[in-house]
């Protein structure tokens, strides 16, 4: 099963997406699993379920092209990883660009209106737009690095589960801040 998996990987980063469809059939359950985790602690709607969803199947394809199986880690543990870091960094960037709610009665002429339906659009278009500028700055390995960051890791699980020295996850880190620094 795991060199049928590698298998996979490995024509998906050819660059046949029907192999992503097989992956991603085999995944379903980890990511239904997560997502349906996630939106019975957050008390999500459907919609919101379908979001945290989709940036669940996006996760899983970024680790398809980003796993190396060099590391000594199984696809699945990568894969488990970083979809719930994605989704994990989707909740927290959803939760503060919400608006504060305000008890009924306590509102004010002079409060700011609440965002219209362009501004929520462009509001999703410039993370998009953030995200696929972090994505083509970073390098594989800082890539690697900076989602296991997001997700609280510390150094020495994250040289564990990448196979590297603690002193290259740090210095890859530096190198992260540096330039996620330029990008902002």
């Amino acid at each position: 099963m795991n060199s049928d998996i590698e298998t996979l990987l490995e024509n998906v980063k050819n660059g046949e997406p029907l192999s992503f469809d097989v992956i991603y059939r085999l995944y379903t359950p980890l990511i239904e699993s997560t997502v349906q985790s996630c939106c019975r602690s957050l008390s999500a709607t459907t919609a919101e379920a379908d979001d945290i969803r989709q940036e669940a199947a996006i996760a899983l394809y970024n680790a398809v092209i980003a796993y190396n199986p060099a590391k000594n880690v199984t696809f699945g543990a990568y894969a488990k990883v970083c979809i719930r870091n994605r989704i994990t960094s989707y909740i927290r960037c959803f939760q503060e660009n919400e608006l504060p709610e305000v008890p009924f009665g306590e509102t004010e002429f002079d409060e700011p209106d609440p965002e219209t339906p362009e501004q929520v659009v462009i509001s999703k278009e410039s993370l998009c737009n953030l995200n696929r500028r972090i994505d083509e700055t970073l390098t594989d390995f800082e890539k690697s690095v900076f989602v296991l960051y997001i997700g609280n890791m510390s150094y020495n699980d994250m040289a564990k589960a990448l196979g590297k020295p603690k002193k290259s996850i740090d210095n890859a880190i530096h190198r992260i801040k540096a330039k996620l620094r330029k990008l902002l």
